[in-house]
């Protein structure tokens, strides 16, 4: 029994922290938004756009995040310094390549991003100031996806938290100084939002290279080995383009909820929103898979792998089987937070109840998913995500508003499919084909 106890404890040391650290970009976010709302309402649509393309960019990292924690959690795992810390550096070396254009891009191209969705002159001369700012710290930005893969590989997810928080206290005051102009700055508005995030990327940087450097939680490896550059990408790619298929997949859904009116999308999207409170832990329970199974495939013992991907598994079910239960009880009280709109609240109240049932399965999808991530199966998990998602959700929702008059068969649908999609992973993890996969 001490034995179990530990094991859950190991999950949720790494797996809590770094929900937690997704909860802080978010709040990140929201901090940029409130002052800038306190400009004008051009200027929070500017910010808006930016931070969905910025959004973009993060999808486009996810060849770095997941290249990255196969391969170091399978050095750290079977004790290989020398392997973790090469794979660090040539993901370095990758993610400066890789970045370095799409900054020029930005820079350059930045009002075309906003034409490209008809945001109209105004919104487009702002973002255009927003993102050519932005584009300084795009480079910094993905490497520092690398060092937090990294980080995350080893099971120290604490560091990363700790760096995002220090970020967050520096980017409140940053933007209080720059936006609004105080301690002896010119109110720089929009720019200065900007500037404040570009400073606070920098700062973040520095924090990881003291941890990486001096403190040598990894210790990066300079000797460049093109064949590990290779694997971890061969790995990723499946991975990546499961990741750019997910977002459209939301978007189509929008576009579809929208048929049956305004009070249907907003309540659809108010749903959303406080759905991702429970996509928090998830995503931290996923990170904590992927390298736990990674690791004990690396230290040759895949059974001890097996048994800490079930234990992440029912952790996750647990805590977001609780805040699905409170979908179910309370979505009135939920989505009466967010507006005061009767039709609004009674269509975010529906897809709150159907949503919470289908929690403990998405939970299901998303550890299982990271496991057999970390073991290096992104073929399957991007095939069966993406069939599942667009063949099983989509399809059936599209064919389906040609039928019925109510949005909420639509919840119904991305509810079942939530759960055969649960039930095949499920099948692929007991199959035990995993802990053969060469990377």
């Amino acid at each position: 029994m001490t034995f179990i106890n530990e094991r859950y404890r190991r999950v949720l040391s790494i797996s809590l922290p770094a929900a937690f650290h997704n909860l802080m970009n978010m709040v990140q976010n929201m901090v940029d938004m409130l002052f800038v709302g306190r400009i004008s309402a051009a200027s929070v649509a500017s910010v808006g756009v930016s931070m969905q393309y910025i959004g973009l960019f993060y999808a486009l990292m996810s060849v770095l995040y997941v290249g990255t924690n196969i391969l170091v959690s399978r050095f750290f795992g079977a004790k290989d310094e020398k392997g973790a810390g090469q794979t660090i550096f040539m993901m370095l070396m990758f993610s400066f390549v890789l970045s370095v254009p799409l900054m020029f891009f930005i820079f350059f191209k930045a009002p075309l991003l906003f034409h490209l969705l008809n945001t109209g002159q105004e919104v487009a001369d702002i973002g255009d100031v927003y993102l050519t700012t932005f584009s300084y710290c795009i480079p910094v930005m993905f490497m520092m996806g690398v060092l937090f893969s990294g980080m995350n590989a080893i099971g120290q997810t604490k560091v990363p938290l700790f760096i995002s928080l220090s970020g967050n206290a520096l980017n409140i005051f940053l933007d209080w100084v720059m936006i609004f102009g105080h301690l002896g700055f010119p109110a720089m508005g929009v720019k200065g939002a900007a500037l404040a995030t570009v400073i606070v990327f920098y700062f973040q940087m520095l924090i990881y290279l003291y941890v990486y450097l001096v403190q040598k939680r990894i210790r990066i490896v300079f000797i460049p080995d093109f064949t590990l550059l290779k694997r971890g990408i061969r790995v990723a790619v499946p991975a990546w383009i499961e990741r750019l298929s997910v977002h459209p997949s939301y978007l189509v859904l929008s576009a579809l909820i929208a048929k049956y009116g305004v009070d249907s999308l907003a309540g659809y999207q108010i749903g959303l929103r406080i759905e991702g409170l429970a996509f928090m832990p998830g995503v931290g329970f996923t990170l904590a898979g992927m390298a736990l199974v990674g690791q004990g495939i690396g230290a040759g013992n895949p059974d001890e792998a097996e048994k800490d991907a079930k234990a992440t598994v029912v952790s996750a079910s647990v805590i977001m089987g609780v805040i699905g239960l409170l979908m179910v009880l309370f979505p009135e009280s939920l989505a009466s937070v967010f507006t005061h709109n009767e039709a609004t609240i009674e269509n975010a109240a529906w897809y709150l109840r159907i949503m919470g049932i289908s929690q403990v399965p998405l939970a299901m999808c998303f550890v299982l998913s990271g496991c057999l991530r970390g073991a290096g199966d992104t073929d399957t998990t991007f095939i069966i995500n993406g069939i599942s998602l667009w063949g099983v959700r989509i399809l059936p929702a599209w064919l389906l508003t040609f039928y019925v008059t109510n949005s909420v068969w639509l919840y119904l649908v991305a509810m079942l499919e939530s759960v055969g999609r649960a039930l095949i992973l499920l099948a692929r993890f007991r199959s035990g084909k995993w802990k053969h996969i060469k990377v």
